[in-house]
């Protein structure tokens, strides 16, 4: 149930977190994975954040985090922000266009700390929270909600691990084995294609959002 849970049916929290003083971000107590990190513009909409995988998580609970994990002896010019990437003048100054990544503008850098439980984000985010939306773990020993579109896979899933304990002595037990797991693989698969199906308008809306305009050679 687990393993259908976190792939398809555990419930998506969506959630406005504040921003500790040393730019960390304490995770939900049933935090299991995240989907989306960012900020809000005018319209309601979340602004994803980047994912910066060479953030450190050293000193992460600490409150002198910043002042343990920066070292000013290393020039700034290496970074992207740095004045060697600038190539377009605007006429007042210098700014960037190419070289930045696809699906830039992002509002910040992030990396997530299982291990503390935190979110931990760049020296300069500017902003005072952090909007998550993760899926959760449901309580231990409370009651969820298991969609009907998987009432046959889990009867398969049963019926599967009922017997895979039980020591085999012929081929026809093997068989017997292995025709259970493929029919509760096969159940599964068609649970989920019931549970979220791909309908036309989607398949419309990613066929707009994914035409851009480009240069042509």
């Amino acid at each position: 149930m687990t393993e259908l849970g976190l792939d398809t049916f555990y419930n998506v929290k969506s959630v406005k977190l504040p921003v500790n003083a040393n730019l960390t971000v304490t995770l939900p107590a049933d935090f299991l994975q995240y989907s989306k990190i960012g900020v809000l513009n005018q319209q309601g909409e979340i602004i994803p954040m980047g994912i910066n995988s060479k953030l450190t998580t050293v000193f992460d609970l600490k409150s002198t985090r910043l002042q343990q994990t920066q070292d000013s002896t290393i020039p700034t010019q290496l970074n992207q922000q740095g004045v060697w990437w600038y190539n377009f003048c605007n006429g007042q100054g210098f700014g960037q266009i190419f070289g930045l990544p696809s699906g830039s503008p992002f509002v910040g850098n992030f990396k997530i700390d299982s291990a503390n439980g935190v979110i931990v984000l760049l020296e300069n985010f500017g902003y005072s929270y952090v909007m998550l939306e993760y899926v959760s773990s449901p309580a231990p020993g409370g009651e969820y909600y298991i969609p009907v579109q998987f009432k046959e896979a889990v009867i398969s899933y049963l019926r599967w691990k009922d017997i895979i304990s039980i020591p085999s002595k012929t081929h026809v037990n093997n068989a017997n084995l292995q025709m259970r797991r493929k029919d509760y693989y096969n159940e599964r698969r068609l649970a989920i294609a019931r549970y979220d199906p791909i309908n036309l308008p989607d398949l419309y809306q990613w066929n707009l959002e994914m035409q851009r305009l480009c240069v042509k050679a």
